[in-house]
């Protein structure tokens, strides 16, 4: 008399491991996606970029399989554990890094950088620059106060009737940061420290962007790599289209979305890749410490920040980083794209992405010690 019941449960069981195993498929297949070179296949990469929906879908399953089906779970609970360094890499847990307030404390040895894509010092959230208030994104680096600042797009930001900077930002500026440089493209540097810069050059001149910087820290020198890799290019209608799918109203010509998204996605992760080989070959010529930092245009974990990050250098927001960030901010493109890496005789503190909202971008915050210090 009990049969059906017990059929019942049996196909209730068989049909949660099924959608445990699957999820589990998808989400280890996304959270290594970025192991799989573009140039031969971007599956890899579309699916990296939906890791975040993979863990929160792993992570309902893993607590309904808890309640109702217990093997199901172990299956959910081993995929979580497989995957854990990828998702450390996206959702890094450091809850008990050092404040900012102990670590402005004990400021010796200590150097504070950001990286920042500027936009042109445009003023994203009102779509203008004030004519009476000051630049916003200058008025927030100086907030900030960086010892380093690396920037993207920061062309006007040295000229001090630019983009509405005001004298006195523009004074403020000069006198914090004697050392500065940017290039016709935006890319550049201003620093507290003594400093040489130089553009290396490469068959993609127009494409991408490599900067070197030598810093002359107190007793310590400290090469930065600035980098700003291939953008996506979406047009005001791939925008559109983008808007479409995330209100969850899918377009009528699903075609577009291959021809117009994955198309246009897939043509910049294999220019990144190629881009990528380039940045490694030069970050290896290059002795001592080293940072590497800037625009990537591409997630944590990504193809691109393999092969530069290689065997020899460490993410810092991984290392020192709390939570999940968001370094991009429009278009509903919500990703952590703007990267720090490091090697040497460095040590991350604290990094995180500040919220100044002048930019299409936020910019990426560091504290790090100097270590093995003379």
């Amino acid at each position: 008399m009990n049969f059906p019941r017990q059929i019942k449960n049996r196909t209730l069981r068989l049909l949660a491991l099924t959608v445990t195993l699957g999820l589990s498929a998808a989400l280890i297949f996304s959270a290594y996606g970025g192991m799989m070179n573009p140039l031969k296949s971007s599956a890899g990469a579309l699916a990296a970029m939906l890791i975040p929906f993979f863990i929160v879908m792993q992570l309902i399953v893993l607590a309904i399989d808890l309640v109702w089906f217990r093997k199901s779970a172990i299956v959910a609970a081993a995929a979580l554990l497989v995957c854990a360094g990828p998702i450390f890499t996206f959702c890094p847990l450091h809850p008990f890094r050092p404040s900012v307030r102990s670590i402005e404390k004990q400021r010796e040895n200590v150097v504070k950088i950001m990286t920042y894509n500027m936009l042109n010092l445009d003023d994203f959230s009102k779509g203008f620059c004030s004519l009476t208030e000051g630049n916003p994104t200058v008025g927030y680096v100086l907030e900030e106060a960086p010892d380093i600042l690396v920037c993207q797009e920061g062309n006007p930001i040295l000229s001090p009737d630019g983009k509405n900077i005001s004298a006195e930002q523009h004074n403020e500026l000069f006198e914090r940061y004697p050392y500065r440089y940017v290039d016709s493209r935006g890319m550049g540097i201003l620093s507290r420290f003594p400093m040489n810069a130089s553009l290396i050059r490469h068959p993609d001149q127009w494409r991408y962007d490599i900067n070197r910087y030598e810093i002359s820290l107190p007793d310590f020198p400290l090469v930065i790599f600035n980098l700003h890799l291939q953008s996506l290019g979406l047009t005001p209608d791939d925008k559109a289209l983008y808007h479409d799918l995330t209100n969850a109203d899918p377009p009528e010509n699903l075609r577009r979305i291959r021809t117009s998204l994955v198309g246009k996605l897939t043509a910049a992760f294999r220019e990144r890749a190629r881009q990528a080989e380039f940045i490694r070959e030069v970050i290896e010529r290059e002795r001592g410490t080293v940072m590497v930092c800037g625009d990537f245009n591409d997630i944590p974990g990504c193809y691109a920040q393999r092969v530069i990050q290689g065997k020899d250098l460490k993410d810092a927001y991984r290392d020192a980083g709390n939570g999940p960030a968001i370094t991009y901010h429009a278009d509903r493109f919500f990703f952590r794209i703007d990267h720090i890496l490091y090697r040497g005789d460095l040590k991350p503190l604290r990094v995180w992405a500040g919220h100044n909202t002048s930019s299409d971008h936020y910019p990426l915050i560091a504290y790090f010690e100097i270590i093995n210090h003379k």
